[in-house]
């Protein structure tokens, strides 16, 4: 879905922060207990914060037993328990680099990447939580990338534009550009440039200065979503994106245009 070589250009940086801000949790910015060891024998138990820890376990016996307990003793100066085996670290990577396919899709090698420590039950370990649920940069998109792909699929033309945009007091807050090629794979990811447009008031009125703005500079627009903050949090809570979309259709928190017919034909099944 996603390109090798996407283009990523004219990105304004307050829109791609606050993107950030609402769609990803990164596991750098979580106070983590950190414990690698060799066979059982701890290398390391550290505090990404160098905060004052209680290292109540002196040997690693059963890792995910003993995550836990660690993150019992600890739950008020960490977010959560990581213990790592170095060899299975080690052949984590290894492994992740032998799957790599220079041809394939940029996504589909990220997402293997994260799948793939589920085959390290044992050796890469996190408390609370699975291990790839809570490293890297996890998406709080309420969606499965299988979901995601799915979407895609069957809402998103091909050779066309999606635009996201979100709104907070009346003013453009953040958005995001995805073009599309023939056979569906991201090319184009960027932001609305402020800079090129008034932005007059009005969910309605800023939505459509916008979609005009994208349809001069990529392929032509297929779909605009165009919500305000509130909107976009509850939109990505909730499971069922037709249902939330529908909803925050009826309250006038949402507007959508253009909406391509696959899309539309399922929001008025609601």
């Amino acid at each position: 879905m996603l390109h090798e070589n996407p283009l990523m250009s004219d990105i304004d940086v307050d829109h791609w922060r606050n993107l950030q801000d609402l769609v990803l949790d990164s596991a750098k910015e979580k106070r983590r207990i950190i414990i690698i060891h060799e066979g059982g024998k701890i290398l390391k138990f550290v505090h990404s914060h160098r905060h004052e820890i209680v290292r109540n376990v002196e040997r690693i016996a059963e890792p995910a037993a003993d995550a836990q307990r660690i993150y019992d003793a600890n739950e008020d100066v960490a977010d959560f328990v990581m213990v790592l085996e170095r060899r299975a670290v080690e052949g984590l990577f290894g492994s992740i680099q032998d799957t790599w396919n220079s041809a394939e899709d940029l996504d589909e090698y990220v997402h293997r990447m994260y799948s793939m420590l589920d085959k390290y039950p044992d050796g890469i370990v996190t408390c609370p939580g699975p291990a790839r649920t809570r490293l890297g940069l996890q998406w709080r998109l309420g969606a499965s990338y299988e979901e995601i792909k799915s979407a895609v699929e069957r809402f998103v033309p091909a050779k066309s534009t999606v635009i996201f945009g979100v709104l907070d007091a009346g003013k453009l807050w953040s958005s995001l550009v995805l073009s599309f090629d023939e056979n569906r794979r991201i090319v184009v990811v960027t932001t609305v440039d402020p800079m090129d447009l008034k932005l007059g008031t009005g969910l309605a009125a800023i939505a459509r200065e916008i979609t005009d703005w994208a349809n001069k500079r990529f392929s032509p627009c297929a779909l605009g979503l165009f919500v305000n903050l509130e909107g976009a949090r509850l939109l990505l809570s909730r499971p069922d994106k037709l249902a939330a979309m529908y909803e925050l259709l009826d309250l006038g928190k949402l507007f959508a245009d253009p909406i391509p017919l696959q899309l539309r034909q399922a929001l008025e099944a609601q």
